[in-house]
């Protein structure tokens, strides 16, 4: 891998230009995306922007996170109760189970997010598209057009700090370009949709220099649009664009011109949009000798950076970028199945740990909702979310193949886990993940009962997206169930341990985890259910779970447990892959890094990046190109695919469940170099390391928590282990398969092999230097580049 070494200071391993790095990675469009589809993203976590068109006239869909429709269907007296469902089931009345779960709870308004508005700026027919860019490192597209011959060049931001969207043009036909506003570009259904739903028309005005769109919704939501032209260089012209809605002020038109305004008398403040952008950069780094997936691991990071911030919302199926001009897919809401779980993934080992705060306050806040709803369906004391909610925990009642499953809540309570393992916060255990986990845990111990085994089994509950549709969607004994009780247990009894309390509960837990069934398994595979093998290809892997994410079974436990591992991934090689869509390449991916198979790990991501995403990368679900693999060929967009394909290729370069680190557990044999630094491990560790010609060449560890430190040995021999800070600097010879030593908070230690000290130019991060074939391999190219 060539490289340019970075200089050092002592030890220490200092940046190379991220900005320079980062460039080779943007993405190009040599010629104009003139589908939503395929558009340039924008977005700062509250307002999104995506950028299409044919050149001459350039389209700009805009979101909010709060745009919503919210009135829901409450259950109420009449309705479906868990001990009903469970009779019918008993009874075999399939009509009267499909009725009751899948027709008569979708009846009124139900909660989606919304169409929203479009700017749209012409510059008339002579226009010709030269190419346009989206830079990674300052979150800013640039479009270069020719207008009636001359050059014209477009500069656009969405602010990282701001709700606005910053557009600069210079050239000498920027003065007569035209800009509207307009909501009437929604196709038939959506226009139905919202007439229906008793939404007015918004209103759209023209006013000096600019113009506006107010939109109200019969829920008392309201947003508004304003944007204005101002003068630049000479022969230039800026366009600020603001979205404001009623959570911003109580008169959103009014402050949306204001910002407007604003924003053309400082001239846009990009400055502290980079500024933010820079830091965000800073947070980690990694390099590996595949630039196709290295280039859509750092555009993953980008549109994760612009899909959520710290007090905002957590990040719905398609983020800041919902459908143009049509009703959003699958209500554009939160999945709690695994779609809002899987676009989290990557937010802890890159270092990113403040990007959870929306999901772990958003869905603490939603506990009381679920406790209500918990008492009505089941009759028991415990949290039910359901699987499609709304942004404060309304049901959507959207999808059926995991509406009633309990385990919807108790997979987020994995999230507020993993956030502890990863910082060592104890207040955030005490006050945020401690009472979830409890919660959630109290859910399945009231729902189990004793079979004619003595053991305690769970009598009806879903495998998600199982026999969607039908009865056949409920089943006994998920496999998904078992492991989430485990791992519910197992965190409940450590949790209690480190924060030295005497809780109620505990008694109980220990009780169930004796008393619990075992995993459902036949001829050495997992099952999805009791009596129920996995007969077919199946998109979800969650009768997986115990192994990613939960890694309650590894491949470094028993023998048994290892063959139970590899007989599993043995089934679903068995029965293809033709049932999956996009999303469950990456997760697959995750489990065989699990298992030790760095092979399948990136096959699986290659596939994914070669077959299910469009050249911007966003993930469409199906094959709509038909390579064969999914029999999906609709490309409706959601994000979590993408996210965990960037949490795949961390998976195989560092792994740390169980407080064990691990360093490039699961390369494929085709990787020789690596290099990755300030990746976070359990434990609140920051790891540097580099792998050179298949040899780990050191481990540079920084101790956030202090605590001991666990590392499989990398080295395949004696290390030593330098202190690198304070006034008591030593360096000790360790031996053996795990490596094991103390360490003080804020301090450093260097790990490499005995009499193999890393020169500086190994201490360096890399900068490979990637070929024309290489170099801004995503956006839409005159001739397809994958």
């Amino acid at each position: 891998m060539p490289t340019f070494p970075a200089v050092l200071l002592g030890l220490a391993v200092l940046s190379t230009p991220m900005a320079s790095f980062l460039e080779q990675h943007d993405m190009v469009w040599e010629v104009p995306p003139q589908r939503w589809l395929e558009g340039i993203p924008l977005a700062n976590g509250h307002i999104g922007a995506m950028v299409w068109g044919d050149g001459s006239t350039l389209k700009i869909t805009l979101d909010r996170y709060d745009a919503w429709e919210t009135r829901e269907r409450i259950l109420g007296e009449g309705d479906i109760t868990y001990a009903k469902l469970r009779r019918m089931v008993a009874e075999g009345r399939r009509k009267e189970v499909e009725e009751s779960l899948f027709t008569s709870l979708r009846q009124g308004p139900r909660p989606t997010r919304l169409p929203m508005p479009r700017i749209e700026i012409g510059f008339g027919p002579s226009v010709r598209w030269q190419e346009a860019r989206l830079s990674l490192s300052r979150a800013t597209a640039t479009i270069g057009l020719l207008v009636h011959g001359k050059p014209l060049k477009l500069s656009l931001l969405t602010h990282a700090r701001q709700n606005l969207l910053w557009i600069r043009m210079s050239g000498d036909r920027a003065g007569s370009a035209t800009v509207r506003v307009r909501m009437d570009h929604l196709d038939s259904r959506a226009t139905r949709t919202l007439k229906d739903m008793g939404y007015p028309d918004p209103v759209v005005a023209s006013e000096a220099a600019g113009g506006t769109l107010h939109a109200k919704t019969p829920a008392g939501y309201e947003y508004a649009v304003a944007w204005r032209r101002c003068a630049a260089e000479p022969s230039g012209q800026c366009i600020a664009v603001s979205l404001l809605s009623n959570q911003d002020a109580e008169d959103p038109l009014r402050a949306a011109r204001a910002l407007a305004e604003e924003a053309c008398r400082a001239g846009g403040a990009q400055a502290s949009h980079e500024s933010w952008w820079e830091d965000y950069w800073k947070r980690s780094f990694l390099t590996v000798p595949d630039a196709h997936l290295e280039a859509l691991y750092y555009i993953e990071m980008y549109k994760l950076g612009a899909s959520t911030r710290p007090g905002g919302y957590p990040i719905t199926l398609q983020g800041l970028w919902t459908s143009d001009g049509g009703m959003p897919p699958w209500a554009g809401d939160y999945h709690l199945d695994m779609n809002v779980q899987q676009t989290y993934w990557p937010i802890y080992t890159s270092n990113r740990l403040e990007l959870g705060e929306p999901l772990y306050r958003t869905f603490f806040e939603c506990l009381p909702r679920w406790q209500r709803q918990c008492r009505q369906f089941f009759g028991f004391e415990g949290i039910w979310s359901g699987c499609a909610i709304g942004p404060r925990g309304e049901r959507v009642w959207g999808y059926t193949g995991a509406e009633l499953w309990p385990g919807n809540a108790a997979w987020l309570a994995h999230h507020y886990w993993l956030h502890f393992l990863y910082s060592q916060d104890r207040q955030f255990l005490r006050d945020r993940a401690f009472p979830f986990l409890r919660l959630a845990f109290l859910t399945y111990a009231n729902l189990l009962e004793p079979g004619p085994d003595g053991r305690l089994h769970i009598p009806l509950s879903h495998s998600p997206e199982w026999g969607e549709g039908s009865m056949d969607a409920l089943v006994m004994d998920p496999a998904c169930d078992v492991a989430l009780i485990r791992f519910l247990g197992g965190a409940i009894l450590e949790s209690t341990r480190i924060l030295g309390l005497e809780d109620s509960l505990t008694g109980r837990v220990k009780s169930v985890l004796e008393g619990l069934i075992d995993y459902p398994r036949a001829n050495g595979s997992l099952l999805i259910s009791a009596g129920k093998p996995l007969t077919s290809s199946h998109r979800h892997h969650s009768h997986l779970m115990a192994i990613h994410p939960l890694g309650l079974l590894t491949a470094e436990g028993s023998e048994a447990e290892r063959l139970l591992i590899q007989e599993s991934i043995a089934e679903i090689r068995n029965h293809g892959t033709g049932a999956w869509t996009g999303w469950s390449f990456p997760w697959m991916s995750l489990i065989a890094s699990r298992a030790g198979n760095g092979n399948m790990a990136w096959l699986m991501l290659d596939l994914y990046a070669n077959l299910f995403i469009k050249p911007n990368t966003l993930h469409v679900n199906g094959d709509p190109r038909m390579f064969g693999l999914s029999r999906f060929t609709y490309e409706p967009t959601t994000l979590e695919a993408g996210f965990g394909a960037a949490a795949a290729v961390m998976e195989m370069l560092l792994q740390s469940h169980h407080g064990r680190i691990r360093l490039f557990p699961t390369i494929p044999d085709r990787w020789h170099d690596a290099f990755f630094s300030d990746l976070r491990a359990e434990g609140a560790f920051l790891v540097t390391a580099r792998l050179e010609r298949g040899k780990v060449r050191f481990a540079l560890i920084t101790s956030e928590a202090g605590g001991p430190c666990e590392v499989w040995n990398p080295f395949g021999g004696p290390a030593v282990l330098e202190e690198l800070d304070g006034k008591g600097k030593y360096d000790t010879r360790l031996e053996g398969r795990i490596l094991r030593f103390s360490t003080e908070r804020g301090r450093r230690y260097l790990l490499y092999p005995d009499g193999r000290r890393p020169n500086n130019g190994e201490m360096s991060r890399p900068l490979p230097v990637r070929t024309d074939r290489e170099r801004h391999f995503y956006g839409l190219k005159r001739l397809a580049r994958f």
